[in-house]
């Protein structure tokens, strides 16, 4: 291992040593926010940074449009992506289901929006919960630090170091856990609102076209 890399656990260690026991939880809210924020990511992949899809939709409604099916179908095919498959399965929904088909494609569609917004609502709660347990760690500091001048007086300042230290580290780290958080959830949220468009979109060209 190089030194830097030692150096670095080092006082990744010393601070997790010096925050208290309120560094745990919040290192576990951490980790449990990046994981539903990484989940949510996976299970669109990269048609959260696609650009194409105007292109996509257009070739999409000439095929529709001259009822060439099974040319649509390969178009969607050949664009893999989480909004081609969920537009797959719309399009064979509509081969199958020649009565009712609004109904159908409704219950299709609220399926996709809840995929997409799965996990989203705890990864916010998980950023929102971050700075409070930072808070917390603040508190049960500054208690530490009170407690050391009931005991010892305020004229040696080494002996408060302790619980100063708790409380500027848990406060330092659930800010610099919230941050990201927030930050990624909100863009991720920008994201998947585009994908839920182009798929009504999509949908949309799809039940209004003749086959």
């Amino acid at each position: 291992m190089s030194l830097f890399w030692q150096r670095l656990l080092n006082e990744i260690h010393s601070t997790f040593q010096a925050g208290g026991w309120v560094m745990v939880p919040i290192l576990l809210v951490g980790a449990a926010g990046f994981y539903y924020l990484i989940t949510a990511y996976l299970r669109v992949g990269n048609d959260l940074l696609r650009r194409d899809f105007p292109e996509l939709f257009e070739a999409l409604r000439q095929k529709l449009l001259a009822n060439d099916i099974k040319g649509a179908r390969q178009l969607l095919r050949s664009n893999p992506g989480f909004v081609s498959r969920e537009l797959r399965k719309i399009l064979s929904q509509k081969e199958r289901q020649k009565g009712n088909l609004a109904n159908v494609l409704g219950e299709r569609l609220l399926e996709i929006i809840q995929t997409l917004d799965k996990g989203m609502h705890l990864a916010g709660v998980m950023a929102t919960t971050a700075p409070l347990l930072g808070l917390l760690g603040t508190v049960t500091g500054m208690v530490a630090t009170f407690q050391v001048i009931t005991l010892y007086g305020n004229q040696n300042p080494v002996l408060m170091a302790d619980g100063i230290s708790e409380a500027l580290i848990t406060t330092q780290s659930g800010l610099i856990i919230a941050f990201p958080l927030v930050l990624l959830k909100q863009r991720l949220e920008e994201r998947t609102n585009r994908i839920k468009q182009h798929i009504e979109m999509g949908a949309a060209m799809i039940v209004n076209s003749r086959g």
